[in-house]
């Protein structure tokens, strides 16, 4: 009777020194937050706090587990098993990024993956037992909390980047008609309110996915208009938002090379690599962009709408902004994906 105790799991005492070795890892200045239920897939939830102590409401949920020793494969990846469906959904669900951290207690090496951008580039893979498996990749571990916080940071905008996605797939094709349009006003003519909110549309798309889709850098819209008000201190008695087609050619000058090119990459996500994934998440398009495919080939792009090349076929330029492509791209060939 004096030995008949309940004995400590070693899957409890690795998990909870791999949340040990994770609170030390991560910086001293972010709140950490310990579930106390953990059966429903999430172990802590922590929040950014800013360099400036600033508290921004930036939450991110973990789930932990802990393995005394990781052998990566040669291409520096490990693999993890068992993960159920539900657990998998549980955390789809959640209203925040969710990140699986796997930590090594022999090395003390945490390595992360984000669950959402692994679902949609079909990472969550079904294994026996009706469970999945994930691979980690040694370059993504909390000894780069920049690396960490910027991938976060891309999963809290990418509902807003997947708006970008959808609509400027939707309006490429009317896009190069678009800007010849512009092109050929005259400089000094002020735009109508239309064409100023279509650039503006275009330029939000354009924003979010030269940063997030091209890793670029990008001149705020803020930045146009400040531009446009000091133009307008030399014309007498003028004060509007209304902005003339020399600014408007200079904004398309600045934008529409890293423009097309992001959303010929995104095309290729759709169609592609994450192909799997669009054809549930934005079904309508992922059919039309099928059938009825976008035509991305620069040469004959750029002499056709940015120089004006092609001055018999678009005399009436207008009317083909209503009107497909007649040429093709072989967008099954095509491997250069940045992201």
């Amino acid at each position: 009777m004096e030995d008949n105790f309940p004995i400590r799991d070693l899957t409890h005492i690795i998990e909870r020194d791999a949340i040990d070795i994770l609170n030390k890892q991560l910086p001293r200045e972010w709140i950490i937050r310990e579930m106390t239920e953990r059966d429903y897939g999430i172990d802590l939830y922590i929040e950014i706090v800013k360099k400036d102590k600033r508290v921004t409401g930036d939450l991110i949920a973990l789930q932990v587990k802990g393995k005394e020793k990781i052998d990566l494969k040669p291409d520096k990846t490990f693999t993890f098993y068992s993960i159920k469906r539900s657990t998998i959904n549980y955390w789809l669900n959640l209203p925040v990024p969710v990140f699986f951290v796997v930590v090594c207690l022999e090395t003390k090496k945490s390595y992360w993956c984000n669950i959402r951008e692994a679902h949609r580039s079909n990472k969550l893979i079904i294994g026996t037992s009706n469970t999945y498996y994930t691979s980690l990749s040694q370059d993504r571990n909390l000894d780069s909390i920049i690396k960490f916080q910027s991938n976060y940071y891309r999963e809290k905008y990418w509902p807003a980047v997947e708006n970008a996605i959808e609509n400027s797939l939707m309006l490429f094709t009317s896009l190069g008609p678009f800007i010849l349009m512009c092109k050929r006003k005259q400089d000094e003519e002020y735009c109508s309110s239309t064409i100023q909110y279509m650039l503006i549309q275009h330029y939000g798309y354009y924003n979010l996915l030269t940063r997030y889709i091209l890793g670029k850098k990008s001149v705020q819209l803020s930045e146009w208009y400040d531009k446009h008000l000091v133009m307008q201190n030399g014309v007498s008695g003028l004060r509007s938002a209304t902005f003339n087609f020399s600014l408007i050619k200079e904004i398309i000058d600045y934008f529409i090379s890293d423009y097309r090119e992001a959303i010929r990459q995104v095309n290729l996500l759709v169609l592609k690599y994450h192909s799997s994934y669009y054809s549930q998440k934005l079904p309508y398009l992922h059919l039309h962009l099928k059938l009825r495919p976008l035509a991305f080939i620069e040469s004959d792009w750029y002499a056709r709408y940015y120089y004006d090349e092609y001055e018999n076929d678009t005399t009436n330029i207008e009317s083909k902004y209503f009107e497909d492509f007649t040429d093709f791209d072989d967008w099954d060939l095509i491997d250069d994906l940045n992201v």
